[in-house]
């Protein structure tokens, strides 16, 4: 990706801490500022010829996913296509990416305007595009070797994650037939151009669960987790 720019985008100290993250020295540092830069925000040092990670971002997220899915096919040879796609989707959900970002002390990094309020979207978009920078200024064994020794040994445990509930639409689903309490499911795109679904629980018309993610299945169970774990630890009564 071609780079203009009027003045040098980074200094010395981010340098320092984005090779701290990275664990090697990156060959073109403003890459990765880039890649911290949230389309809010416009770096005042930078004349991109993009003003933002979005498209790193979206490089990214196909990277992570060949990445992840390189590792499992590894991991669990005997594995079925659907255990593997379901594992992959555990360990690259928008939750689990924000996480990640926090993890790794990428967060303090990332340009947003002062207006904007840090989200755990802004992080996943921000770990994402950092995949993408990796990508483009090292290569896919630079990236494969980040996620495994920055991601995969300190924050993802396989075989807890193996074992993981994951039908949560199913237990809620369950649990309002129990209870005879109407719940409801919406779920839409993000946007016109967005390549996410957002998928939103309503019990009694109170949004109680919201999940975000690639697919309408894994957005409508990511917001059913979200919703049951409100509705075990709320002290809150249902009228049927």
């Amino acid at each position: 990706m071609p780079l203009r720019k009027k003045s040098k985008c980074t200094d010395r100290q981010f340098s320092k801490e984005i090779a701290q993250i990275l664990g090697f020295r990156a060959k073109n540092s403003d890459l990765y500022a880039l890649a911290l830069t949230h389309k809010s925000a416009i770096n005042e040092r930078c004349d991109f010829d993009y003003q933002n990670n979005e498209r790193l971002e979206f490089l990214g997220d196909t990277v992570l996913d060949a990445v992840i899915s390189e590792l499992l096919y590894k991991r669990f040879p005997s594995a079925d296509e659907g255990f593997l796609t379901q594992m992959r989707t555990k360990i690259v959900n928008g939750k689990s990416l924000s996480d990640f970002a926090k993890k790794i002390g990428l967060t303090h990094l990332i340009h947003i305007h002062p207006s904007q309020n840090a989200n755990d979207k802004i992080n996943e978009d921000a770990f994402e595009a950092l995949i993408g920078a990796i990508y483009l200024d090292r290569g896919f064994k630079h990236v494969k070797r980040f996620v495994e020794q920055k991601i995969f040994i300190h924050y993802v445990n396989l075989n807890e994650l193996k074992h993981q509930e994951t039908n949560y639409k199913s237990r809620i689903i369950e649990w309002s037939q129990k209870h005879k309490i109407g719940i409801k499911f919406e779920t839409e795109t993000e946007d016109v151009d967005s390549k996410y679904f957002i998928s939103y629980i309503r019990i009694q018309e109170k949004i109680y669960g919201t999940g975000r993610a690639k697919s309408k299945k894994a957005a409508e169970q990511i917001a059913a987790h979200d919703a049951f774990i409100k509705i075990q630890n709320s002290d809150e009564t249902f009228d049927n």
